[in-house]
Order: C-alpha cells, then structure tokens, then sequence
C-alpha cells in the first residue's frame, strides 16, 4: 500500500523542459516576445496579450511597426534598433490606452552574436493611477495643510475689522452718511468670512454638525433650490432609488456639497441642458478600493451627478480639487467650489470620483459611509440672536491687540466690567486682584494655551465660566487636542450680536 503512491508518480505523464517553460510564458501576467535582426516577431507570449486584443498567432511573421502600431521612426523601434547594437534599453509605452514598462535585451546566438532581441512589457497602469492618486492626495494635504493656518490668521484680520466697523456704526447717527459705507465694509467681511470658510472646508477644519440623515429626504427638499440654481434652461431629472441607505453627515454641509456641484454643472451648460442625480447603494470590495487610495471596502450610499455639458479637458482633471484652481473659461469663479466639496466629502469619511469627456459632460461620484441608524429630522435654520445687554466680570486674554480691542469695547457697551489681558502673564496678577465671571481666551497663546490658562484660573476661582475665541473652528481645534468637545467656543470673526448671545449663554451654563 505504501508503494502505490510513488507508483501513481512515476506513472504521471512527464512535462518537457520546453513545455514548462512555454505554459509559464502563456501564463505570465505580462507579455514577452522576441524579434529577428529585421525587425520582424520570430515569437510572442504572454497572458498580457489579452488585454491589447492580441493573439500569439498573429502576432508571429508581423513587423515590430505592426505589432507596436507605431511608425516605422517611433520610439519602440527605435529602442529595439540600439538593442541589436548590444545596449539593454528601458522604456514606457502607452499601448492601446495601456501604460507598459518595457525592457529590451539582445538575444545572443551561441558564438555570441546578436541575432535579435528579447522584449518583456509588464502593465503599470493601475501602478500610475495609484502613484497620481497618492500624489494629488498628497499634495492637496499640503495645500489643506497651508489653507487651514491662512484662514486662522485672516480670520483674525476680520474679526478685527468687524469689529471696529461695527463700533463706529454705534457711535455714530443713524443719518450720518458714514453708515451706509460701514454697512459696506461689513458686508465685505461676511463676504470674505464665507471665502476663508471655503478654505476651512476643504482643509477640512469647519465646525460640523453630523446627523443620521436619509439622501434622499435631503434631495427632496433640495429640489426646489437646486432648480433654481440650475435655471430654467437646464432641466434637473432625478432618479431616487427607495432602497438607498442613510448616511451620517452634516446636512448644511451636504447642501452645500450639492449647490455647489448644480452651479458647476449651470456654467458647464450655458445654452442649456440636462443635469441627472440618481442615488442607490452600493458595496465597494477590495478591488475598487485597491485602486483608490484610502478608501475603505463596505457599505456606502452613492450619489451621482451627471451633466451634459462641455465636460472637463483632461489636463485640468488632476487638479480640479485644488483651492483657486478653476479651469472655467474666461477665469470667473473663485475656484474654492470644488476644494469645498472635496473637504466636505473627505470630512464625513467619503470619497468623490470625477469622470469627464470634453463636449460629451461630466459626471461627479459621492461615496458616503451607509449606515443603520435611523434618519433623525433635518435642523430648522435658526434665525439671528438679538443683542442683548448683561452684567459681570469679564476677562480678556487675546494676542491681537485690534481683536482685543474691539472685542472688549463691544463688551463694555454690552454692560459688562471688562478686563484685557495680552497674554497669560499679565492675565495671571489680574485674576488674583479681582473675582472673575468670566474669562473669554484665545486658543492659541504665547506662553501657556488657552486650556491650561483656563485650568489655572479655574483652580484660583472655581465658579469661573470660560469662553475660547480662535480664528480655527471648533472642530479643528478640537482634533488638534487643544479643547475637549463641549466647551463654549466662538469662531472669529463674529458680530456683536454673535458675541453678546454666546457671552450670555455660557454665564447661564450650570
């Protein structure tokens, strides 16, 4: 018994030498071929020869020029020409929308003559994709990185502006012409606010909001808005599918992520035309997810945009997600639209994916984790807190000396006995000398954060209440460590009004 095995082997039928080397050849992921000193293919194998909807047969007897579909001048033959001078040569090819890393030898005789060349092509094509996708990923990083810290310091130059422009406007009668020109400046600022959230968007360090929310409720009540953005020379079809998931995201954002989009696609279709959004679920395996850089395999909830406009130039393509990069025609446009949208996509787990063709439309991919939980109802808009006058101590710890000003003047108007300190140094003596209601600090601050300030004085006066102003949102500093979630926290710049209703409802806290 112990006999039959070895007799069942020697009993298998024996492969040749030539047979093995030809199923490996056949079999390997690549393409391998060989060609006589006239330039013409002697052999050919390879399972890459699939891909280019080629066979071995004829393959075989056809010029180098045939096989490439290259002219006779190209750069295949040519590198093919220095193989048979004895050189090894290395080069990449695009063969048939397929990018290939080619490597040529000379096929030595035995006396060691040239007779031809061996050739070995390997497809690097998902190779390039994942390297161009590693590198915008990388370089939009970096951009997120710089935007986020120009946004923190120009929302300080705003705040100090609103503030200042709002102080004269309380000094001075309301029939003065000056108002209407302060009225001017701080509309500006609120204009350039939303251009610094923008890049706070993208750089993914806005304050959010996440609910459980149903894609397709939002769209809904989207419809009108996204109609009216659009016109009515652009016709919105949409294709819901009842069985689409809900997501966790902030629902103004995801507006906004929407808006933006429906404005791209307007400008894409100046003489009017069709904008198509469909929703449904979907599963992304580890194949997608290979070929895409840090998206994670599972359940997502798709929403596609697709429009029938000019479409996008493919050399504008790898940059479309990068802030003030905008490949609309004649420059208009602040190119923030789709840094906003990629920052809002990233900032819930997402991922989007653009494909487009000059003249035949663009179509935008929106990846959102699926979850289980329920959809909760989407937020009413609040309207604006009235200004409101209060009592106390008041503490103010800021670095900029305009902030400070500003913010403790409007303080005093407000009714409350302020303090101002520049930095925790001179915030210290102050606190000792005098019982404290309140203490509004800065974040970020020469010497000691804001968080280790506010747990000095909190040690030294217990009932103190904190408020943190930064010129980072509330989520960025939050990430970064600096506070923990649920502390008072002001955005700069922020209005009057703004500053009066958060002073006042962090004094009320318990």
């Amino acid at each position: 018994m112990t006999d039959q095995p070895e007799a069942s082997a020697a009993s298998a039928p024996q492969l040749s030498a030539e047979h093995q080397l030809r199923l490996i050849l056949t079999q390997l992921p690549a393409i391998t071929w060989t060609v006589d000193r006239e330039l013409r293919c002697t052999s050919c194998h390879g399972a890459g020869l699939n891909a280019l909807g080629l066979t071995e047969s004829a393959v075989i007897g056809a010029t180098l020029s045939e096989f490439f579909h290259a002219a006779p001048d190209s750069s295949p033959i040519a590198a093919h020409q220095r193989a048979l001078q004895g050189e090894s040569v290395e080069f990449e090819y695009r063969w048939k929308q397929r990018l290939y890393q080619v490597r040529l030898q000379p096929l030595h005789d035995p006396e060691d003559g040239i007779v031809g060349v061996l050739g070995l092509a390997v497809d690097i094509t998902e190779i390039q994709h994942l390297q161009e996708q590693l590198e915008q990923s990388t370089r939009l990083e970096s951009i997120g990185r710089l935007a986020g810290g120009i946004a923190h310091d120009f929302n300080n130059v705003l705040a100090a502006i609103s503030g200042y422009a709002e102080l004269a406007q309380l000094q001075l009668p309301e029939q003065s012409p000056a108002h209407d020109h302060l009225r001017h400046i701080l509309e500006a600022v609120q204009h350039a606010s939303q251009l610094v959230s923008h890049l706070l968007a993208f750089a993914q360090r806005r304050v959010i909001a996440p609910q459980a929310l149903s894609i397709n409720e939002h769209l809904e009540q989207l419809m009108p808005f996204l109609q009216r953005v659009l016109g009515e020379d652009v016709q919105l079809h949409c294709m819901l599918d009842p069985e689409t998931g809900n997501v966790r995201a902030d629902p103004i954002q995801l507006e906004q992520v929407l808006m933006n989009l429906a404005s791209n696609a307007r400008h894409a279709m100046p003489n009017g035309g069709k904008l198509t959004i469909e929703t449904q679920s979907v599963v992304l395996d580890h194949t997608y997810t290979q070929l895409h850089r840090g998206v994670l395999p599972g359940e997502y909830v798709l929403i596609t945009l697709t429009d029938t406009g000019h479409g996008i130039a493919p050399e504008h393509l790898p940059h479309i997600f990068e802030p003030f990069y905008s490949a609309r025609q004649g420059g208009t446009g602040t190119g923030l639209g789709l840094a906003t949208v990629y920052g809002i996509v990233n900032q819930a787990k997402g991922h989007i994916w653009v494909y487009s063709e000059p003249d035949r439309g663009t179509t935008f991919k929106i990846y959102l984790p699926r979850i289980e939980d329920p959809a909760q109802p989407l937020p009413v808009r609040a309207t604006p807190a009235p200004i409101e006058s209060g009592s106390g101590v008041v503490l103010v710890v800021e670095d900029n000396p305009d902030v400070r000003e500003t913010m403790g003047e409007m303080l005093r108007l407000l009714g409350y006995r302020v303090l101002l300190a520049s930095h925790p140094r001179e915030a210290l003596p102050l606190a000792a000398a005098n019982t404290i209601d309140l203490l509004i600090t800065d974040v970020v601050l020469p010497q000691m954060r804001g968080s280790e300030l506010a747990h000095t004085l909190t040690v030294m006066q217990p009932d103190l209440k904190v408020l943190f102003v930064s010129g980072y949102t509330e989520n960025a500093v939050i990430e970064q460590g600096e506070l923990k979630p649920g502390v008072a926290f002001l955005a700069k710049p922020f209005t009057m009004a703004q500053l009066s209703a958060k002073v006042k409802a962090t004094l009320e806290r318990d």
